[in-house]
């Protein structure tokens, strides 16, 4: 009896924690989705410069057009962003080639090698919405083009602040497991092919808060970042990334080197 009670108590305690596990492994493997609110992020008129060709802050008429479009817009935006985090992955660096959960990416030199101590990569998505780029084609439609630029400037600098708020929220949870995060790096960056945009949203399922692609991997609404960020105790992450990449059309890099070079010239003068 004695013996049955024990193999009994054995037999519960072992269930407890298969189904503990269970509920980790799918909780770790299931999309984490924020819904942001434009009042949660922290929005810089002046991260529309570089975008709007100006190589520091605005000026104060530029300044001044921004803010109004800024407060006209502010209802816009339906902030959505997300992340999934694979612990399935695999290393080949003789083709350069990450393995995420079967699939195959081909990040090239730059992104490989950032990424490649990763112990989990989480893949995640993050767009602004439609309803800028409508107000964009409806001011140029009104024959507001400074506006409709603005706003769809606006977009992007909305899109790339909302994926920096859910990275910050990513950062502060592994954290606390004594884990670390990369850069977060994107199809179209340092010659990583867009087209592999269609299997970083096959890995998400319909988990991509309502992001589409088209057939040429472009993303609608418009607005919106995908991409990579790896995990790890060994990983590293590096402010200045985007200094070695050579897509000088890319907006958000475009953003990113002009927020480091404003760092730059603060730390200078401290």
């Amino acid at each position: 009896m004695k013996d049955l009670f024990i193999l009994k108590k054995y037999v519960h305690t072992y269930w407890f924690n298969l189904t503990e596990l269970k509920y980790m492994v799918v909780n770790m493997s299931s999309f984490v989705k924020y819904n942001l609110s434009y009042n949660d992020l922290t929005v810089n008129p002046h991260d529309t410069a570089p975008l709007l060709g100006y190589d520091s802050d605005l000026p104060d008429d530029v300044l001044d057009i921004v803010k109004e479009v800024i407060d006209e817009t502010a209802g816009c935006f339906d902030i959505c962003g997300g992340y999934q985090i694979f612990d399935d992955i695999a290393f080949d660096a003789d083709k350069r080639q990450i393995n995420v959960a079967g699939v195959d990416f081909t990040p090239q030199k730059i992104v490989y090698h950032q990424l490649k101590n990763s112990e989990c990569i989480a893949v995640f998505v993050c767009t602004a919405g439609e309803g800028i780029s409508q107000w964009s084609k409806e001011m140029m439609a009104a024959n507001e083009p400074l506006k409709g630029y603005i706003a769809d400037v606006l977009g992007s600098v909305v899109a790339e602040t909302a994926i920096e708020a859910i990275e910050n929220k990513l950062r502060d949870e592994i954290s606390q497991k004594g884990l670390k995060i990369t850069n977060r790096y994107s199809p179209g960056y340092c010659g990583w092919d867009t087209a592999e945009q269609h299997k970083l949203f096959r890995l998400l399922s319909d988990e991509n808060c309502g992001i589409h692609l088209t057939e040429s991997a472009l993303m609608q609404p418009v607005k919106s970042v995908s991409g990579f960020i790896g995990i790890g105790k060994n990983v590293r992450f590096n402010p200045y990334t985007c200094q070695l990449c050579d897509a000088e059309f890319c907006v958000y890099r475009q953003i990113r080197c002009s927020k480091i070079k404003k760092q730059k010239t603060r730390q200078k003068s401290t």
